[in-house]
């Protein structure tokens, strides 16, 4: 399903973040989002994932959203498994969110609670936890924060490998590290 933004308004107090804005993500596509600080980038994910209003304008329903946000936003003294079955799954599905986490970190940490995981690896399992859950978009909101490079792009690897088609909208300030990637880069 393509989601439809039109004429998008929204406004903090008087500052005007977004006026009669439109954008069309059509549906399986790969879009990464590039503003410099303050220009409305969280703000927009916000919006689409309605977790902040909007001012004015339109923007297409029932499209089911996943996302990583700039904080990891994880359960705290449950381990990485754990955060997959959370938003998917039963106890049955234990082993193969098991099998998909190890993709993206060691076997030996996957069922060690998250806050004895480094940063890395806590962003990891928040990225896996997006692609786990079921959705229609995946929204990243600078899902690349606290990764070396090498780790950024083993783990960006593994995202277009499981994302399943889904549109995938991801924001950063490292655009220069995607190049080599199919992305169709935005600008608010």
């Amino acid at each position: 399903m393509d989601i439809q933004i039109k004429d998008l308004s929204h406004r903090f107090g008087e500052k005007s973040v977004f006026e009669h804005f439109d954008l069309t993500l059509q549906d399986g596509g790969l879009y990464g989002l590039t503003a410099p600080s303050g220009r409305g980038k969280t703000t927009l994910l916000r919006i689409l994932m309605g977790l902040l209003s909007h001012d004015a304008g339109t923007i297409s329903q029932g499209v089911r959203y996943s996302a990583v946000f700039q904080t990891d936003r994880l359960l705290p003294g449950r381990c990485a498994v754990d955060q997959l079955l959370f938003v998917r799954g039963s106890k049955k599905d234990r082993a193969e969110a098991a099998r998909f986490l190890a993709g993206l970190l060691p076997e030996n940490s996957l069922e060690q609670s998250v806050g004895e995981l480094s940063g890395g690896m806590q962003r990891r399992v928040a990225i896996a936890r997006a692609l786990w859950a079921e959705s229609d978009c995946l929204l990243m909101d600078e899902p690349f924060t606290g990764l070396d490079e090498a780790t950024l792009r083993q783990t960006l690897d593994f995202i277009l490998a499981k994302r399943q088609g889904r549109t995938l909208l991801l924001s950063t300030h490292q655009k220069e590290l995607l190049t080599d990637y199919p992305f169709e880069w935005l600008r608010i």
